[in-house]
């Protein structure tokens, strides 16, 4: 359900993959116009990424591009021909915003980079999304959510100690990016009102990622006392400066919990929610460095507890105590989970290829803002007839002619 929030403002996403794409996606959730372009002969790269229903690679089936794209309106266009770039030119030239992702320098080869825009829209916003931004000697590499998760800085400290490095599940880089890009594009929405003059944002994803608040906290011990940041136990490195024998995942009678207790002041609480008071006076524990040299010894006397309990157990023993702990819940448990479905946070969407989906809401809510029914990503194309007829004023004829000169 789209809030009205930037109702009136257009935006051309020119980007593909994840974190451009994501930036639009966030955009149009809160009410903004968002024309998604596609090159004609090189569309979304996501459109080729699964998930698929029953397994089977389809362009318009893709998980991931349903779901960075949902809300906005797609056409094809080639800004490097000749009508292509005045095409794109004249959308610009009525949008408020253009996102892209092309590397660094592509789009004022064709004719539409941010200094050509501005001589038809001097407060023009662009946002340009790249792997490691629009200069230094990186600029023209590749990158991948590995690649790019180690050259952040942060990949050599995450992992076991006897084992190589490991990056973080999923795609966190690039949707950390594109939250950033989403904020930065609308900081400069905002700048033009108050001095009517464009911006050109540069986001490098690698700086995203070096710059991620969990990185600068991992990061800190050799920023402020040039100590190395070594590998440790999972238990240990997920810690930081907490207390490590109740840190990170523990196996109970029916799946797993998460907890993350806020330091020494919890101790008491710990142990009363594994029933255990006992413990609190123990002199075995009395000292944060005594329960930490402890550790093993405590994180058997939890598990043995946990053993014996389940998840909803475990958590509402947690919450009792005011401890920030919960279940682990699969993709089929988050679906029908009750709080969701009490906020309606799930929505389902029809796709005329895919069908019907559900897709998860939006990341914040407006108390005094009303919200209108969201529509499914566009298929490749689809909206060519009614933004090129409106927008630029082409005919049904004239579209069938660029089409065949694979302008569109």
């Amino acid at each position: 359900m789209p809030y009205q929030t930037l109702n009136g403002i257009r935006v051309i996403d020119a980007s593909t993959g994840i974190a451009g794409p994501y930036c639009g996606k966030m955009l149009a959730d809160y009410g903004a116009e968002v024309i998604k372009i596609e090159l004609p002969a090189a569309p979304d790269s996501s459109r080729a990424v699964g998930a698929f229903p029953g397994g089977v690679s389809h362009p318009e089936k893709s998980a991931l591009f349903l779901h960075l794209n949902a809300g906005k309106k797609g056409v094809t266009l080639d800004p490097s021909t000749h009508d292509g770039k005045r095409m794109f030119m004249e959308l610009a030239r009525q949008s408020d915003i253009v996102m892209e992702s092309f590397r660094p320098g592509q789009m004022a080869e064709w004719g539409v980079g941010y200094h050509d825009l501005r001589q038809v829209r001097a407060d023009i916003v662009m946002t340009s999304v790249t792997p490691y931004g629009q200069s230094g000697p990186h600029k023209d590499y590749q990158f991948t959510e590995l690649t790019i998760f180690a050259a952040g800085g942060g990949m050599h400290r995450e992992g076991l100690p006897e084992r190589e490095p490991l990056r973080y599940g999923a795609e966190i880089a690039q949707y950390f990016s594109g939250t950033t890009a989403a904020a930065a594009t609308m900081i400069a929405t905002f700048g033009v009102v108050m001095s009517g003059e464009g911006e050109w944002i540069d986001i490098s994803i690698q700086e995203c990622m070096a710059g991620h608040p969990h990185q600068i906290g991992r990061r800190a011990p050799w920023i402020y006392g040039s100590e190395p940041d070594f590998r440790k136990p999972p238990r240990l490195a997920a810690a930081g400066m907490r207390e490590p024998y109740a840190v990170g995942t523990f196996r109970c009678k029916d799946g797993f919990v998460s907890f993350l207790p806020l330091g020494s002041r919890m101790w008491p609480q710990l142990a009363r929610m594994i029933d255990r008071p006992d413990l609190i006076d123990d002199p075995r524990f009395q000292s944060a460095d005594d329960r930490t040299d402890r550790r093993e010894e405590l994180e058997g006397v939890f598990q043995a507890w946990f053993d014996d309990h389940t998840r909803e157990q475990v958590f509402a023993a947690g919450q009792r105590e005011g401890l920030p702990c919960a279940p682990i819940m699969d993709a089929e448990e988050a679906l029908v989970n009750e709080q969701f479905r009490a906020r309606d946070y799930f929505v389902d969407l029809m796709h005329p290829d895919a069908g019907s989906l559900t897709y998860t809401g939006l990341p914040f809510r407006l108390s005094d803002m009303s919200a209108t029914p969201n529509t499914a990503a566009p298929r490749l194309g689809q909206h060519n007839p009614e933004i090129y007829a409106s927008l630029l004023n082409i005919t049904a004829a004239e579209l069938a002619q660029l089409q065949a000169k694979g302008v569109v």
